[in-house]
């Protein structure tokens, strides 16, 4: 649940657009697309729409994100995400996000996020709130290739034996001019009712 299509610390462009597709290996898909702005050098603003297909395309599900994000500088940010389901009963949610992303040498940087969601949207019906930490390492190619492996995990209050997910979640990313295209794995490695799942994806954003 965000405006990007992640934890994307970088200074983003005036202007900007993506798309993208992530699959499950069966016949779940997601279809994001989303466009964002800078006001200026601090604030940031944006909203992503994700269509949802199940089994069959006449079976879509859809929902928005309007956020925004404030630069806080020496790489820091804060980013509150607004989250509406627009064709079905799939709940809300508010998702506050910290960031700060560090660069520890001119190849190699790391981000580190920390978020927390409320409303049923994120909690389900009994939660009251769900928190989620990550790191992201980053190996840099000069300026148009990026190795990316984002480790996050997540948990409920008052679900946290059953709603502990662990997420590890390789990425490439290739950059064309104004143009960058992201592949990524995103393996859950928990048991089976606490997020054993498997997705690939692939997203192009660009400057516009």
């Amino acid at each position: 649940m965000r405006y990007t299509f992640g934890p994307d610390a970088r200074p983003a462009p005036k202007f900007g657009a993506g798309v993208g597709l992530r699959s499950d290996f069966g016949s779940n898909v997601l279809f994001p697309v989303n466009m964002y702005g800078s006001l200026s050098k601090e604030w940031e603003l944006g909203a992503k729409v994700d269509m949802y297909t199940y089994n069959q395309l006449d079976d879509i599900e859809a929902s928005v994100d309007f956020g925004g994000r404030y630069r806080m500088g020496a790489g820091r940010y804060v980013e509150l995400d607004g989250y509406f389901g627009l064709n079905r009963n799939n709940g809300s949610a508010l998702v506050l996000t910290y960031g700060k992303d560090v660069y520890l040498a001119k190849s190699f940087s790391n981000s580190y996020e920390a978020r927390a969601g409320f409303l049923d949207g994120v909690t389900g019906e009994d939660g009251y709130v769900k928190f989620a930490v990550g790191t992201t390492p980053t190996l840099h190619f000069g300026n148009r290739f990026l190795c990316m492996i984002e480790i996050t995990s997540s948990g409920s209050v008052g679900h946290v034996k059953d709603d502990f997910m662990v997420d590890i979640i390789p990425k490439m990313e290739l950059s064309f001019g104004a143009t960058r295209v992201r592949l990524e794995f995103d393996i859950g490695i928990m048991k089976e009712e606490n997020n054993d799942q498997k997705s690939i994806a692939l997203y192009v954003m660009t400057a516009l």
